[in-house]
């Protein structure tokens, strides 16, 4: 007795529907509080650093654009997956 291959794919992929919802959608919601935790100690983070020799407020502000960068982007591509597994 032969099994059809599709047909069993789309069984596990309709079981597993519900429990990408729950992995994206907490993933999300990780990477929003890590973007507000970052926000909120940005000062702690990005500020002057009196060990560092020519630490000016460009090269501050630079990395303070490229850790946010980043993080936006992940965060936008996880809110896509998000919307896609969702629409499932």
């Amino acid at each position: 007795m032969q099994t059809n291959g599709s047909l069993v794919i789309a069984v596990i992929e309709q079981a597993g529907v519900p429990a990408l919802r729950a992995a994206f959608t907490i993933a999300v919601i990780i990477f929003l509080f890590a973007g507000v935790f970052i926000w909120r100690r940005r000062h702690q983070f990005f500020d002057r650093d009196p060990n560092v020799r020519n630490d000016v407020p460009e090269v501050r502000h630079n990395r303070e654009e490229e850790i946010l960068l980043v993080w936006g982007g992940l965060t936008t591509v996880l809110v896509f997956i998000l919307i896609q597994v969702w629409r499932a």
